[in-house]
């Protein structure tokens, strides 16, 4: 009886540790602002209408999931000289 209470945990023990684990496929992304965002991307994510901060799309746990980077958002600004540089080449 022991003889085969061991071959039976010992066939149970080879079979789990055959089994592949499951994982996350290749194409991960995460739904932020209403669009597939690619894991790995940085987007300024709005949360409601007064939220906004700098995020990246990434996995934990087999899940995506926003991980916060900074508040606010980054906003780009032309100089007043660039724009008056601007202004003289147009014409």
């Amino acid at each position: 009886m022991t003889r085969q209470l061991a071959l039976s945990i010992g066939f149970i023990a080879v079979a789990t540790l055959c089994v592949p684990p499951a994982f996350a496929g290749q194409d991960c992304e995460c739904l932020g602002n209403g669009k597939r965002i690619k894991e790995g991307s940085v987007i300024c994510l709005q949360i409601g209408s007064s939220q906004r901060y700098l995020a990246r799309c990434e996995r934990n746990l087999n899940n995506t999931s926003w991980k916060k980077i900074s508040d606010g958002c980054p906003v780009s600004q032309m100089s007043p000289w660039t724009l008056k540089s601007a202004a003289l080449i147009q014409g």
